[in-house]
């Protein structure tokens, strides 16, 4: 569900009219008559939404997909054609879906509009300050000079939020801290390419931050694709941390500085990541796991482990690699004096 406080919607369309100007096929038949309304993940869609499905690894999301229409490559139009599903054959499909999305929704953008935000008299905003229609700020927020915060942002009683910090598509909660500089809900890094060249890949989803959460100077957390971004309470980071589009990090997680956290991964609760860790996308990091400074992690960690290295293992397979490899260097010759 899109969140009207942060996007617009231009739909409905007809189904044709999505499909203009992009190069796909529908076995010949005409949807003029067909209503595409939103979109969504292939796996919690509804009648009236459009989907893309790019891969046989996601399969098992058609299962639970009530989807109207879906680009799907080629190989892949039975699967969704037996859910009911209208299949637009693409050879892009993700790239065709951005382009989709682009038509439906926007971003929404600071205007004159008499939509006032709602301002606790409490509150210590700095004159500087820019806030978007719509915005909600709670008793005891202090907001310091230059900082932005977005239409329809909400910020939690006695929050601090730093100079120059800049806040969009984002529910905060209390007792938080957002230092200098640090950036909030920007769109996540996702780009696609089809026969029009390179698409910037929209996001239209959230960013949700828990109660008495840290955030540090130059630290971005980007919103979700269509899914959130998910802070727990006392999440604490560093500063200079990349945290990308619809990852959830659980309670009590502490990040240090210059960790990167690829789009999709779950962190669980209580998680300490070292500093310059890098997690790839789409892995899960089990509650109370540690991963030691600058480690590289392309697998899932179980929970309560200690993994380091790069690529990440297990600590102690890790320290017997180095000692093996440390036995496979001959000895230094001490120096004749």
């Amino acid at each position: 569900m899109i969140d009207k406080r942060f996007f617009e919607s231009y739909g409905p369309f007809s189904l044709s009219e999505i499909l203009d100007g992009l190069a796909v096929e529908t076995l010949g038949a005409k949807f003029d008559d067909v209503v595409i309304a939103s979109a969504a993940t292939l796996s919690a869609s509804k009648p009236s939404d459009i989907c893309f499905l790019d891969s046989a690894k996601h399969k098992e999301q058609v299962e639970t997909a009530k989807a109207t229409a879906c680009f799907v490559p080629e190989k892949l139009a039975g699967l969704v054609s037996e859910q009911g599903i209208l299949p637009i054959i693409s050879k892009a499909p993700r790239a065709h879906f951005a382009r989709t999305l682009a038509k439906l929704y926007k971003v929404r953008t600071f205007s004159n509009s008499s939509d006032s935000a709602k301002i606790a008299k409490t509150a210590r905003i700095h004159e500087s300050v820019i806030i978007g229609s719509g915005a909600i700020i709670e008793d005891g927020v202090e907001i310091a000079p230059n900082a932005v915060i977005g239409p329809g942002v909400h910020v939690g009683a006695n929050t601090y939020i730093g100079p120059n910090a800049v806040i969009d598509c984002a529910v905060i909660g209390s007792n938080c801290i957002v230092k200098a500089s640090a950036v909030i809900g920007g769109a996540g890094f996702g780009v696609a390419q089809d026969e029009s060249g390179a698409i910037d890949i929209p996001h239209i989803g959230r960013i949700i931050i828990g109660d008495r959460v840290s955030i540090g100077s130059q630290t971005c957390v980007d919103r979700g694709q269509l899914d959130d971004t998910v802070l727990g309470d006392d999440v604490k980071i560093d500063n200079l941390v990349q945290v990308g589009h619809n990852v959830k990090i659980g309670d009590g997680t502490v990040i240090a500085g210059h960790v990167g956290i690829a789009g999709s991964c779950t962190i669980g609760k209580n998680v300490q990541l070292g500093g310059n860790a890098g997690l790839v996308d789409h892995i899960s990091v089990g509650d109370g796991a540690s991963v030691a400074a600058r480690a590289g992690v392309m697998h899932n960690i179980p929970a309560g482990e200690v993994w380091s290295g790069v690529p990440a293992m297990p600590i102690r397979d890790h320290m017997r690699l180095i000692s093996a490899t440390r036995k496979l260097v001959p000895p230094k010759k001490k120096r004749e004096t």
